[in-house]
């Protein structure tokens, strides 16, 4: 689960202003300790596309399924991201640049069954009759199937079910965040129980300590 590191932005930017090598050295611990979390989220995804459709080339574009590059778009990152909506930066962060990885990482996570399809009428145009597909928004399929969405994600799970790296701390209360749920990343941070969020936290403050000393603050 993220933990909350106030100052965390301001000590990497005194770091890298004051102390370059304490930053570079800071950067490389961080990405030591991420390294492992990232080859074992690697190791999720299949070698073959859950579904034989999705695996061909020309029949998805750039989101067609291909083991190679969704392992090579899973990496990390130890600069600190935008701000999010509600202003808060990660100091570190795994992430996946394939759009197909992303669709195998979050495929049911809000619809379990899968979106459901464009609603459907005819058409009457003088001279021929036709059916389509009516504009109905982005949260819905285009398949001419009803069940296309529920059989895909279906295939999907067969191969790798959702995992919740959401933890909670003591006395938290609210609904659980379904933002911490995926297949490959978020199973391989579920699955390290916060070990490495915990040694993350502590090399920042190792890095807070060092450059406190080597500018005389105390």
């Amino acid at each position: 689960m993220p933990t909350e590191v106030k100052g965390g932005i301001a000590l990497r930017k005194a770091l890298k202003k004051f102390t370059p090598d304490l930053a570079k050295e800071t950067q490389k611990e961080m990405g030591n300790l991420l390294k492992p979390i990232t080859s074992k989220a690697r190791g999720f995804i299949p070698s073959s596309a859950p579904l034989s459709g999705w695996g061909k080339e020309g029949n998805w574009g750039v989101r067609g399924y291909s083991s190679s590059e969704i392992k090579r778009g899973i990496g990390y990152k130890t600069t600190p991201s935008k701000p999010n909506k509600k202003g808060f930066r990660s100091l570190a962060q795994i992430n996946n640049k394939s759009a197909a990885g992303q669709i195998y990482e979050w495929a049911g996570r809000v619809h379990p069954n899968g979106r459901e399809q464009a609603k459907r009428r005819d058409v009457n145009i003088p001279g021929m009759n036709s059916v389509y597909s009516t504009s109905t928004g982005k949260n819905y399929g285009k398949s001419n199937n009803p069940e296309a969405g529920s059989i895909f994600v279906q295939a999907i799970d067969a191969t790798g079910q959702i995992k919740n790296a959401y933890s909670r701390t003591g006395g938290q209360a609210g609904r659980a965040s379904r933002m911490m749920k995926g297949r490959a990343i978020y199973r391989a941070w579920a699955e390290d129980q916060g070990k490495t969020n915990a040694a993350i936290i502590k090399a920042i403050e190792a890095s807070r300590d060092k450059f406190n000393k080597a500018v005389g603050y105390n």
